[in-house]
């Protein structure tokens, strides 16, 4: 907050990337880096540890959850209990990370439905 009460704006990033993981044939929990994207205005490898200022996911699959939490994954067995403290996802979700009392994310995990199903990951990041 600044001087005078007054929170800067809180925008979706300063570098906008995503990830398809439609070619991901497993069911298990996979962690991504802000490196893991690649620039969508220079094409460029993202550096490590940019913080994921927004995180949206899209999947085919509207039957069954996909998972996503805003952290690497432990295992590729983690829990998907609400204890777990997941996110379950029935074909899309988003969030302003950055917007987050905790929003020192700099790693994410995804859990796909199904091996087969289409899952994209869309994202925005600031250093």
């Amino acid at each position: 907050m600044g001087k005078f009460g007054v929170q800067n704006p809180i925008s979706a990033g300063q570098y906008l990337a995503t990830y398809n993981a439609t070619s991901v044939a497993n069911t298990d929990w996979n962690s991504l880096s802000s490196n893991d994207f690649y620039d969508s205005v220079t094409g460029a490898q993202l550096d490590a540890n940019l913080k994921f200022a927004f995180v949206g996911v899209v999947s085919s699959n509207a039957s069954s959850l996909s998972y996503i939490k805003l952290r690497a994954a432990s295992g590729a067995g983690d829990s998907v209990a609400n204890t777990g403290g997941v996110i379950p996802i029935f074909s899309a979700f988003d969030v302003d990370s950055q917007a987050l009392t905790d929003s020192n994310v700099t790693s994410i995990a995804y859990k796909k439905a199904a091996a087969g199903d289409n899952l994209i990951l869309y994202c925005g990041f600031n250093r």
